[in-house]
């Protein structure tokens, strides 16, 4: 049916699946405020590889039904994330003024140089972003590609559950997304660390002015019986993942630490490495700003907040 009617509020759903579990956000906008409409956190069977197949889809369905009906979803619009192991993103930088058929060849011909597969085989997308600092000709293009059965893997499980595949973007993007969800209206000059305190990883990403401008994998993280232990071995990585960051050649400074996954809100973990790392650090929550629909805890969301940041982004990249 047309809409013969104006919208005064759009929705997007975040669908967010990793190896332990789906996370899934529901927002909706309306007069240019944002309102969290509901969210579920579901685990996956164990034994689900980060390279998922088609026979692994169907049991994921069922898991992303479970979690939409949790929710309360309402809309069929989604955006799910693809893990960055899975996609190679490249900032290219190509000759101004050229149409939409040249740019796309040419596109395709510098992805050649970074894609170890056939072309044929890859899902390739492109988004042009501004004017090259360095060179006043050329323009700054976003590359992001990745293997055709991987993408149709993804859609799979969103139309398996009924929803409509809206945008696919890579996990990294719709982190950021998250953060600056978090951090607006925030005079922050540097970069913002993230630290994802994952089951059996911590990873470490900077974002800088709306993009992750480094990425590593740190040490995983175990028990400690010793006072204060795990606070002493999460500020330890840490410490060292930032000197590694300065010493990579990315330049810029790190205003705030956000700490995501389900051990950032530890007890005074955030106040731990704020003392020893002398900087502004908080465990991960996009929705400050937005508003609640009713029937949510605000309590319980202040524990699963941290664990949402990529699902939340994934949901705001549906606005855009």
């Amino acid at each position: 049916m047309p809409g013969f009617l104006p919208r005064t509020r759009q929705r997007c759903l975040g669908v967010d699946i990793s190896q332990q579990s789906i996370k899934i956000v529901e927002l909706s906008r309306s007069k240019g405020r944002l309102k969290l409409q509901g969210y579920a956190i579901e685990p996956l069977p164990a034994g689900l590889t980060e390279l998922q197949t088609g026979a692994e889809s169907k049991s994921v369905v069922q898991v992303l039904l479970r979690a939409l009906e949790k929710a309360a979803v309402v809309t069929r619009d989604a955006i799910v994330g693809m893990p960055d192991g899975q996609v190679i993103c490249k900032t290219l930088e190509i000759e101004a003024g050229l149409n939409e058929v040249e740019l796309e060849l040419h596109v395709r011909l510098e992805a050649e140089q970074y894609i170890p597969y056939a072309l044929d085989d890859v899902a390739l997308d492109f988004e042009v972003q501004d004017v090259s600092s360095t060179h006043p000709g050329r323009v700054r293009v976003q590359m992001a590609a990745c293997r055709q059965e991987v993408l149709e893997w993804h859609r799979s499980v969103l139309t398996g559950a009924g929803l409509s595949p809206r945008v696919v973007a890579v996990q990294a993007h719709a982190l950021a997304c998250g953060v600056e969800a978090m951090t607006a209206g925030m005079a922050l000059q540097g970069a913002v660390a993230v630290l994802d305190l994952a089951t059996h990883a911590a990873l470490l990403s900077v974002v800088y002015q709306g993009q992750v401008v480094y990425y590593r994998e740190l040490l995983p993280e175990h028990g400690d019986t010793e006072a204060h232990g795990f606070e002493n071995r999460v500020s330890g990585h840490l410490e060292r993942g930032l000197e590694l960051f300065f010493q990579s050649g990315v330049e810029g400074t790190i205003d705030m630490i956000i700490l995501a996954g389900e051990a950032a809100t530890t007890p005074g973990l955030s106040q731990w490495i704020e003392s020893r790392l002398g900087r502004p650090t908080r465990a991960a929550n996009p929705f400050l700003t937005m508003n609640l629909e009713p029937g949510l805890a605000p309590e319980a969301l202040l524990c699963d907040a941290p664990v949402l940041l990529t699902a939340c982004g994934l949901a705001l990249r549906g606005f855009d």
